[in-house]
């Protein structure tokens, strides 16, 4: 029961993170493949550019994904759950920041509010998915 309500919390956040429109990019990811398959040459270019699109589609699922990761946690896929639930939430714990970060910014006092109002649970949302990941281990 100790493991089961892990998965729970992590949904939990998973629904707070989509309530609050949490998602993510990938652009440090893409940097680094262009870096790398610079390096290596063409024929890597093409492997990374699907690596790269499967990432995107995966952190722009934010709570989407950590749900669909928990999911599969559950049903005994512990890595490939985790996973999805560490893009899912981290990549949304990314935008989040950059999103206050440029409401901030641009001084606009009702977009400021609007941002910690909306970005509060967002964020708890994906505290709380990424430690309930941390405690995450298999499920019996």
């Amino acid at each position: 029961m100790e493991d089961k309500k892990w998965i729970v919390f992590c949904i939990i956040g998973g629904l707070l993170m989509l309530i609050s429109s949490v998602i993510g990019s990938v652009s440090f990811y893409a940097l680094v493949f262009s870096e790398v398959s610079k390096r290596l040459g063409p024929e890597t270019a093409m492997v990374l550019s699907i690596i790269l699109i499967i990432f995107a589609i995966v952190a722009m699922g934010g709570g989407i994904s950590v749900i669909l990761g928990a999911i599969l946690v559950s049903k005994d896929k512990i890595g490939l759950g985790k996973f999805i639930i560490g893009l899912g939430a981290g990549m949304g714990l990314i935008g989040l920041v950059i999103f206050l970060i440029t409401s901030i910014i641009a001084g606009v006092l009702l977009a400021v509010v609007m941002g910690l109002i909306n970005g509060s649970y967002g964020f708890f949302g994906v505290i709380l998915t990424i430690f309930s990941r941390m405690k995450m281990k298999k499920v019996k």
